[in-house]
């Protein structure tokens, strides 16, 4: 985990809305809830987690962890559970599914004491599982009963695509249904890519996993009615995942030279050597460095000759993202930008090209990106 530093996250407060707490960071706070299974019967001796999500003044890198699946991922052995894992505040609900934490003001709180959003997950066997998402406008906070569903994926790999079908959700699950597509790592569980879709299935592109093995499942989301001392309450639901086989093989990238970028007006590519934006790993960040001590700006692989280019996939990226491309390394066209921790770009055209770069156009360190893949 790293910080952004006070100065540009306390523009990034004003930029984007965000509300300061009003809640006393003295004061005790309690959170109450309900939670039903998929039957809408109560959930009776079930371990409730509660997160405080990373807000602008400390932001999570590396591997991705998708909403909902935080209630799966932390069951895992001790071990193989990521560090969030460790910060999670436990309960247990009754024989009526109701559950409670006690919290401090200041446990409610962001790192420049903006509302933090809370996240409140359960799950059943480690299989689904139900994320309740909220920030605290006052003391007593009772949240909206939510429950555990059944989406029934069911996946098919043929024709070069991934296709991901499912059931919709219940009304009792909340309004403003909105469905996704997630791939995930065999290994560690990370999330490598987040699809939205509309209707009930979604096509992958296979070359995101690249050359190995995952598993795929379905995220919903929604809006829950009712509770108190809170604003909105999202609903964010996880299916069981499925398994899926790795057909695309390595990118042509892989285990290419590469090198940082620094600067943005302009933008400098630094000496090129093996680096951990090309190895493979997608779930660890490459620390790359700059030889000056520049912030990092992105990444840049060569791809030792001239050749065609139609997908570059950027993971640990932070902010917009800008894809440029060049035959000769010296001069670069924008052929795409993106924005979001994973990028998937298509590059439009029948575009060629030896090197390919990954940048932010607005400066912000991009050092700690896991990985730059280029087909």
């Amino acid at each position: 985990m790293r910080r952004v530093s006070a100065v540009v996250a306390s523009l990034s407060v004003l930029a984007t809305g965000c509300s300061f707490s009003k809640v006393d960071p003295n004061a005790s706070v309690v959170v109450s809830g309900t939670a039903l299974n998929a039957a809408g019967q109560p959930l009776a001796n079930t371990k409730v987690l509660l997160f405080k999500q990373a807000d602008i003044g400390g932001v999570l890198f590396g591997g991705i962890l998708a909403l909902g699946s935080l209630g799966t991922v932390c069951l895992l052995p001790k071990g193989d559970a990521p560090d969030i894992c460790h910060k999670a505040r436990t309960a247990t609900t009754d024989d009526r599914g109701r559950y409670h934490f006690d919290l401090k003001g200041e446990d409610t709180q962001g790192s420049l004491g903006t509302e933090a959003t809370l996240n409140v997950v359960f799950s059943s066997g480690g299989t689904t599982s139900t994320t309740v998402s909220f920030s605290a406008k006052e003391t007593a906070i009772q949240l909206p009963t939510a429950r555990l569903v059944n989406l029934a994926p069911h996946v098919s790999q043929s024709g070069g695509g991934i296709r991901v079908g499912w059931t919709r959700l219940p009304s009792a699950a909340g309004r403003k249904a909105s469905y996704s597509a997630q791939l995930f790592a065999a290994r560690g569980q990370s999330a490598l890519w987040t699809q939205t879709a509309t209707g009930r299935s979604a096509t992958l592109d296979p070359r995101l996993l690249e050359d190995r093995d995952g598993s795929v499942a379905v995220g919903a989301a929604t809006v829950l009615p009712g509770g108190t001392g809170t604003g909105t309450v999202r609903g964010y639901y996880l299916s069981k995942k499925l398994a899926v086989r790795a057909t695309a093989g390595a990118p042509p990238s892989r285990g290419k030279r590469c090198a940082a970028v620094t600067g943005t007006a302009p933008a400098k590519d630094g000496a090129f050597s093996r680096c951990a934006a090309t190895d493979g790993d997608l779930d660890n960040a490459a620390r790359l460095i700059s030889g000056n001590g520049a912030v990092v700006t992105g990444a840049v692989v060569d791809l030792g000759s001239v050749r065609p280019v139609s997908l570059v996939v950027g993971r640990g990226f932070t902010g917009q993202v800008l894809v440029e491309i060049s035959t000769d390394g010296r001069t670069f066209s924008t052929v795409a930008t993106s924005s979001g921790t994973a990028v998937a770009t298509k590059v439009p055209g029948n575009q060629r090209a030896r090197y390919v770069r990954l940048r932010s156009p607005s400066g912000l360190d991009q050092s700690l990106s896991s990985e730059l893949s280029v087909w």
